[in-house]
């Protein structure tokens, strides 16, 4: 099967994406799913499918490391499935395109509720510092800013991308304080604070993998005997990835050295992203509560079950 170019164009701007979290770029897969869908030329329920899961093996192509996109377009292929048989072609790509739609409202509800689990680990006063960006995190951290006061908020500038500047700026323009500080600062400014929050773009038995420099923040924070919570949808636990198998996107990039016009023999890099291991972790924040390690265990577990 031939992808079409607007689909495909579509599955590049995910791909080539560097600038939002992995829930939001899920929620842009579903628009993806949505979209092929709507244009679908197929004559038959089997061809339809057949159509989506060509789409699905694109999206978890483009970005390997963000198990939201994989788990949601999964998930979607698994429920339109079971209605391949019961519906004809044009209520099957009706039922796809509305499927989506409450997928997405489901993440946003399961947003909710995780930054109402945030907010019952903070009290007035309370100093958070946080890193990179996270769609997650800023509605977690609003929240707490909004129900709580006299809020610190300490924000990494994340490397050599504007994630960091991301997060102060969507939180700043809520109201809320933010100091933005550079990375190398960190280590002054956490033992001044009450927790780290971190986003993750994937949650497996062994640990969390998230934005580069998470790890280090991980390593400081334990050594300041400062509680680390990672905040996420339990759509970005992975049963099948293992720190081995794990893509950290190792990239090439001027970026990182901030000059343009390097000698001969000197290279520029950085992984996008790093993999914290889950003892460093205090808590898995999710819609259906805080977990610990165990708990998150005993989850794949019940995921990769499923899988078999």
């Amino acid at each position: 099967m031939t992808i079409s170019k607007e689909i495909s164009s579509l599955l590049d701007a995910i791909r080539d994406d560097r600038s939002h979290g992995a829930i939001e770029l899920a929620h842009r897969a579903m628009a993806v799913l949505k979209k092929a869908a709507e244009c679908s030329q197929a004559d038959d329920a089997d061809g339809f499918l057949q159509e989506q899961r060509e789409i699905v093996r694109a999206l978890k192509e483009a970005r390997p490391s963000m198990a939201p996109i994989r788990n949601i377009a999964q998930r979607m292929i698994r429920i339109i499935t079971e209605r391949t048989v019961e519906l004809e072609i044009n209520s099957l790509r009706s039922f796809t395109m509305s499927t989506a739609d409450e997928m997405v409202a489901d993440s946003l509800r399961a947003i909710g509720k995780i930054a109402g689990n945030t907010l019952e680990l903070t009290g007035n006063g309370t100093a958070i510092m946080t890193h990179s960006y996270s769609s997650t995190v800023v509605a977690a951290l609003q929240q707490v800013a909004s129900r709580r006061k006299n809020i610190r908020i300490v924000v990494t500038g994340s490397g050599s991308g504007e994630d960091g500047k991301e997060t102060a700026r969507q939180l700043g323009g809520y109201g809320v304080p933010v100091m933005l500080i550079d990375d190398a600062a960190a280590a002054a400014h956490i033992t001044q604070a009450g927790m780290l929050v971190l986003g993750a773009d994937t949650v497996c038995r062994e640990g969390v993998v998230n934005a580069a420099g998470s790890y280090q923040l991980a390593v400081i924070s334990a050594a300041a005997g400062v509680p680390v919570y990672v905040l996420c949808d339990t759509l970005k636990f992975d049963a099948e990835l293992t720190r081995e198998n794990v893509d950290l996107e190792y990239i090439k990039s001027p970026q990182v050295a901030g000059v343009s016009g390097l000698p001969p023999g000197v290279t520029a890099c950085e992984y996008r992203f790093d993999f914290t291991p889950m003892k460093m972790v205090t808590g898995i924040i999710t819609e259906e509560g805080i977990l610990s390690s165990f708990d998150v265990a005993a989850y794949i577990k019940g995921l990769r079950d499923s899988l078999t």
